[in-house]
């Protein structure tokens, strides 16, 4: 059995980029900020084209789900995560609660989507309670694909 080195060990929340994905911002008028929750509208090349997720949009909601590492430039390229646990306002919830795609493009929210024609599709979970700098989500696209439309 192999040895693995204390300084081959890295804390997962924080280097999680053997798993990240170079990735093409299809927006050519727009950066997506860091923390954007992503999916992917095509392919350029080897390349990966990918847009803002939103929950009143069943086509932008399925699959496995990204979210952007850093602010990727409008046209350009960036790395986005299958992974990752991001700084989120989580006072409204509890620990365990679950986090949807919003209905606000690229973002996610506590409040499940409820009018006709949006889309229920849990990508994370509350992991530390807080307000926007103190509370925590894991945010996991490749998660449960537990896709609803609402009729």
């Amino acid at each position: 059995m192999g040895v693995i080195k204390q300084r081959s060990l890295k804390a997962g929340r924080d280097y999680n980029y053997a798993e990240g994905v170079k990735v093409l911002n299809n927006d050519t008028a727009n950066a997506l900020p860091a923390g954007t929750i992503l999916c992917g509208v095509g392919a350029d090349g080897p390349y990966l084209k990918v847009g803002k997720t939103d929950a009143d949009a069943l086509a932008t909601t399925r699959g496995r789900l990204l979210i952007a590492k850093h602010e990727i430039p409008a046209g350009g390229y960036g790395v986005a995560l299958p992974w990752q646990v991001v700084a989120f306002n989580t006072a409204a919830g509890a620990v365990g609660d679950p986090v949807y795609v919003s209905l606000t493009a690229g973002e996610m929210t506590l409040t499940v989507p409820s009018a006709s024609g949006d889309v229920i599709r849990e990508i994370g979970t509350v992991v530390v309670v807080g307000d926007a700098t103190a509370g925590r989500v894991l945010f996991s696209g490749e998660g449960v694909q537990n896709l609803a439309v609402i009729p």
